[in-house]
């Protein structure tokens, strides 16, 4: 009877990580074929009720489930280092479209843990910011606490450097 457990067990752990990895293939895909999307959340000025910007919010129509959440992709492009091209393409997208929009307007990213360790973040928003010819003070990096709690001094430095750039940082 242990036997059967034992052998139930390791193939429900084996479709687990095949189910995983298929995934993960899925979401490679759809940064390549172009089904990731960009959303936007207007930024709205409290006193005046003047749209101010809008946050990018990336979205993911897979084609066959249909749109899948970001709390169910964002964990797995984290742990898998899918998150750094997309970061990147959401970063690139989302300056070429603002570089479109009035002056007046500005571009909030939300940046993952993993992101902000990469060595390509810095060149990537300069490189980014040059190629469309948008103003750094109308592009906002968000970052999360925990940020700051990991491998802080790098980050911090990181942060800094997107500082001098320009860039606004939010927490």
């Amino acid at each position: 009877s242990s036997d059967v457990c034992s052998s139930d067990l390791m193939h429900i752990m084996q479709a687990d990580v095949e189910a995983r990895n298929a995934y993960e293939a899925d979401l490679r895909e759809a940064v390549r074929s172009g089904q990731l999307a960009l959303h936007y959340q207007p930024q709205i000025n409290a006193r005046d009720g003047s749209l101010v910007g809008v946050e990018a919010l990336v979205r993911w129509t897979h084609p066959t489930l249909g749109t899948v959440s970001p709390a169910e992709f964002i964990p797995v492009a984290e742990d898998s280092g899918m998150i750094l091209p997309i970061g990147e393409w959401v970063i690139r997208t989302g300056l070429d479209e603002l570089a479109r929009w009035p002056e007046n307007l500005s571009l909030a990213v939300n940046l993952s843990p993993v992101q902000i360790r990469s060595d390509n973040l810095v060149p990537l928003v300069v490189q980014a910011l040059a190629a469309t010819g948008v103003d750094p003070g109308r592009f906002e990096l968000e970052i999360t606490e925990s940020v700051l709690l990991h491998d802080s001094d790098e980050n911090v430095a990181t942060l800094h450097k997107l500082k001098s750039l320009g860039v606004r940082i939010a927490l």
